[in-house]
């Protein structure tokens, strides 16, 4: 009997650190907080548990656990609205009470020399770096993470995964795009192997590294791996949700792009089409620029009336907030009523965007337009009002000059 009092006695302090962890309050409190989205109350139960974790001693890897849950959340708080981390517009300082919570666990991981939660601590600072755009970070902490990864006596093959996209991601948005190639496709090859290839982390990674061979210029792989992404994104999410409409819109431009106009037309109105679907969940600026673009597409393809029709609606919407945006509509539009013809209309909206850059202040394209106007209007033979328009654009070149000489 006093054996097996003495063998509790030993035993017991680390099981119960264990159901510390595992079965604290506070912990599974912020758990089933998080599962009805209500993060703001499942960081302050986080927070006190990792305050219990601090004053009970846990161990160092378990206390470096609890911080990396409370930094996820403090993540999430950090895109507002947003039912997932990396979505939308960021709240920097959540995101730097993040990255604090994330290297206060570095500190504890390194001082107890735990290798495999100072990765873990390495792989959520990546993670908030990519974020806080912060990509000359990002990709030092990825590449030490594989460093430190690889050595590891059982590498966590998903985690190196992970790792290299991010490391491939960095150097993308460091402008070094063929040295991103090779990590990409090496995280692609690994996530296929262990997820398949029409996992929804497969897809996001395809669709990702597509949008990167289309920055390349290389159409037929950008072209093969957003085909991809889209039709596990369709399956999963429904062909009008916002990652399979990205999608479509990706490929059409890589389509447009490789001079596929008759694809690229098709691709564009259907992704519009889906857009207009959904327009609660959209915003109004996006399908804007979709028909913009779309309409630059039937230009090229001498479709005026369609491209018309779709000028009309991107320039309505972006006279709402007026600016270079709604200047270029209009000169666009006016190059269009050139192409057809309509000579009088064009010179209507050149004065249109003249309008729109003088309220910006952008008087070099002032300048420009005026002049394009002046030379529309001399082939009408208005050539007292063409002449009008020179004097007022060189009276304008030369008071910006003079304004700037003299900031200057």
């Amino acid at each position: 009997m006093l054996n097996d009092l003495k063998w509790a006695l030993v035993r017991a302090p680390r099981s119960f650190e264990g159901w510390s962890l595992d079965r604290n309050w506070h912990r599974l409190e912020a758990q089933r907080l998080i599962k009805s989205g209500e993060y703001l109350a499942a960081e302050e139960h986080l927070k006190q548990a990792v305050k219990e974790s601090d004053e009970q001693k846990f161990s160092a890897p378990k206390r470096v656990r609890l911080r990396l849950e409370l930094a996820e959340i403090q993540r999430r708080l950090a895109f507002p609205g947003s039912t997932e981390a990396t979505t939308g517009t960021a709240d920097p300082a959540r995101l730097l009470q993040a990255e604090q919570t994330i290297r206060a666990a570095i500190l504890i991981a390194a001082q107890a020399s735990a290798a495999d939660a100072y990765c873990q601590c390495l792989d959520a600072l990546t993670e908030i770096f990519g974020d806080q755009r912060n990509f000359p970070a990002m990709e030092k902490a990825a590449e030490e993470a594989i460093r430190l990864g690889s050595g590891l006596a059982h590498p966590d093959q998903l985690r190196m995964a992970r790792r290299v996209h991010w490391l491939g991601v960095a150097r993308f948005n460091n402008g070094r795009l063929e040295e991103a190639i090779a990590p990409l496709e090496k995280s692609l090859a690994l996530h296929e192997a262990n997820y398949g290839p029409d996992h929804l982390i497969t897809a996001a990674r395809l669709s990702e590294i597509g949008r990167i061979y289309h920055a390349q210029g290389d159409h037929q792989k950008a072209q093969e791996c957003l085909r991809r992404s889209l039709r596990v994104h369709s399956a999963e999410y429904g062909p009008d949700s916002p990652r399979a409409v990205a999608d479509l819109t990706a490929l059409a431009s890589s389509y447009e792009q490789s001079g596929n106009l008759e694809a690229a037309a098709a691709e564009y109105e259907r992704a519009l089409m889906l857009k207009h679907r959904k327009l609660g969940v959209f915003n109004l600026d996006e399908v804007a620029e979709m028909q913009f673009s779309l309409a630059l597409v039937y230009m090229e393809w001498k479709n005026f009336s369609r491209a018309r029709e779709l000028m009309s609606e991107c320039i309505a919407t972006f006279r709402r907030a007026g600016g270079p945006r709604l200047a270029v509509a209009f000169e666009t539009q006016a190059q269009l009523e050139e192409q057809s013809g309509r000579y009088f209309d064009a010179v209507r909206d050149l004065e249109f965007a003249g309008t729109a850059w003088r309220k910006c202040g952008r008087y070099a394209e002032l300048i420009h337009n005026m002049e394009y106007r002046a030379d529309l209007l001399s082939q009408l033979r208005k050539t007292r009002e063409a002449n009008w328009l020179r004097e007022q654009a060189a009276a304008i070149a030369e008071e910006t000059g003079m304004r700037n000489a003299a900031t200057a």
